[in-house]
């Protein structure tokens, strides 16, 4: 389900009851299982090619969680993988970009 935006703001209500969970839930996720490999990654590569300067783990672990943030990113290559996993993993096809519209998939 996707709201509907408005020029207000939530209520507290609104925040504990539809925002928080979803909040919460994001970052455990992320927390859990992407973190992880992207600092698992890191270390592993820059160790292999040579590139990793001595230093604590919480050091590389602070560098990769900085370099998360892409910049020059390939948009299109990005968004073509968040759509095969939008259908294959969530079963949601994008209907329209702008305003982000989908379309539920029954398998």
């Amino acid at each position: 389900m996707i709201r509907k935006t408005t020029n207000g703001d939530i209520s507290d209500e609104e925040f504990n009851a539809i925002l928080k969970p979803f909040l919460d839930n994001y970052d455990e996720y992320i927390e859990s299982y992407v973190m992880p490999e992207v600092v698992a990654y890191y270390i592993a590569n820059s160790y292999y090619r040579n590139a990793m300067y001595e230093g604590s783990f919480l050091q590389h672990y602070n560098s990769a969680k900085d370099l998360i943030n892409m910049f020059g990113e390939d948009q299109e290559k990005v968004k073509a993988e968040v759509y095969k996993l939008l259908r294959v993993k969530y079963a949601l096809l994008i209907v329209n970009e702008n305003p982000l519209e989908f379309k539920k998939i029954e398998y």
